[in-house]
């Protein structure tokens, strides 16, 4: 079962690979046509309230991410 997963998933990294530009040219096109306030005002009404959570929320994950590896680093001597 996981030889068909990985098989699966190194086919579509392929495709991907091979149609790179083509992807991009996309990507491109659309990003060249946002404006950027509304799309500032499109997240801020979608995401609402919940967008200042999202903020404190990756800030606490990533002071404690910073905690841990020091820690680690220091009982590990990895300086």
């Amino acid at each position: 079962m996981l030889v068909h997963v990985n098989a699966g998933i190194e086919r579509l990294a392929l495709a991907l690979v091979v149609k790179r530009r083509e992807i991009a040219s996309v990507i491109e096109e659309v990003v060249q046509r946002w404006d950027g306030r509304t799309l500032s005002d499109r997240l801020e009404l979608v995401v609402g309230s919940d967008l200042q959570y999202i903020r404190m929320n990756g800030t606490l994950v990533g002071a404690g991410v910073g905690v841990l590896i020091f820690i680690a680093s220091h009982l590990f001597g990895l300086r």
